[in-house]
């Protein structure tokens, strides 16, 4: 908050001395120049990586992919998105949400409903659970099946071009439709192991604020 209060709280008095403690190593190490490196920036279907990366390998992936809680980046970001001219009319916002992973909102919310998956899950519980979450919301189990096909399909694709040895380190999400809990970071552990990748762990991050059950995971792999 911006409020203008009184006379600043011993708390408050704390709280301010510990951020200046915090931001002064971070202030000292801003004013060093980064060295020059090569970087490139690819712009493709994260589901066909390896169509956009031909030939090339890569030892690490870092990562954190759209969580299954059907937020969508597209609607949280539309207004700049019409600023930097992205977008230009509004059913642009709802056919590049239908593109994005893991995106329900404007017209993507009636496709989604009518989705089906081309073939059965090889995935162990996500059947089950969708079972479930369909018991309350249709469109909510399709969604939650579709992310999960969208993003066996992107591990698949991505497996191509990590090198033998490399890893892969994806910050996940869980989520809870309803009574039921999904499990985002066992479902991803068992995708990287599916598409080649081994020795899947799991490492708790933090607690998120949403809700008591949700957390923040870190999952990783390594290619075979």
């Amino acid at each position: 908050s911006f409020s203008q209060t009184g006379t600043a709280t011993p708390s408050a008095r704390r709280v301010s001395l510990a951020l200046g403690d915090a931001f002064a190593p971070i202030a000292k190490a801003a004013r060093v120049a980064l060295p020059a490196s090569p970087r490139k920036v690819v712009l493709g279907d994260a589901r066909t990586v390896a169509k956009h990366l031909k030939g090339q390998r890569f030892g690490t992936v870092i990562t954190s992919p759209p969580y299954v809680n059907r937020m969508s980046y597209v609607r949280e970001l539309r207004p700049y998105m019409y600023w930097l001219g992205h977008l230009e009319q509004a059913s642009d916002a709802g056919e590049l949400d239908w593109q994005a992973i893991g995106g329900t909102w404007g017209s993507a919310t009636s496709r989604v409903a009518a989705w089906k998956s081309k073939q059965k899950s090889p995935l162990r519980d996500v059947p089950a659970m969708t079972a479930k979450i369909a018991k309350h919301s249709d469109v909510l189990s399709r969604y939650v099946a579709r992310y999960f096909c969208d993003m066996l399909e992107h591990v698949h694709s991505l497996a191509r071009v990590v090198a033998r040895g490399g890893q892969v380190h994806y910050v996940v999400g869980n989520s809870k439709f309803f009574d039921v809990l999904v499990p985002a970071e066992r479902v991803f552990a068992e995708i990287f192991e599916l598409c080649g990748f081994r020795d899947a762990t799991v490492t708790t991050l933090r607690s998120r604020t949403s809700k008591r059950e949700l957390y923040e995971y870190l999952v990783s792999a390594t290619k075979r």
